[in-house]
């Protein structure tokens, strides 16, 4: 009895957008002033407006549900993940996206 045995090969064509991405902040750019919520030592929240072309990294999750707390300026500030998404708000990107060559990936498999 004899088994036809045939290689797996994955053939990748651009590199895991997200990994060197999980490490580097997301930064954003404002295209038009902006609310946010800016949270003082008491604890106690008020409305702020940052200018067009602040920017803004994420630096983690906020107090405040479906938001995330963003950096600008040396001040913490909270803001709706929705919002960054938003046409308010551009992405600046980092780096581009590395292209892996298809004989690459197939020799690594």
């Amino acid at each position: 009895m004899t088994h036809a045995v045939a290689p797996l090969t994955a053939i990748l064509l651009a590199a895991p957008a997200e990994s060197s991405e999980d490490q580097a902040p997301r930064v954003y750019r404002l295209r038009k002033s902006f609310a946010v919520v800016h949270f003082e030592l008491s604890g106690k929240g008020r409305i702020v407006f940052l200018p067009e072309g602040a920017e803004l990294k994420v630096v983690g999750s906020s107090r405040l549900s479906q938001c995330c707390e963003v950096l600008c300026e040396n001040q913490l500030y909270s803001i709706f993940e929705a919002d960054l998404s938003g046409p308010s708000v551009m992405r600046l990107k980092r780096g581009p996206t590395k292209p892996v060559p298809a004989r690459a990936a197939a020799a690594s498999a």
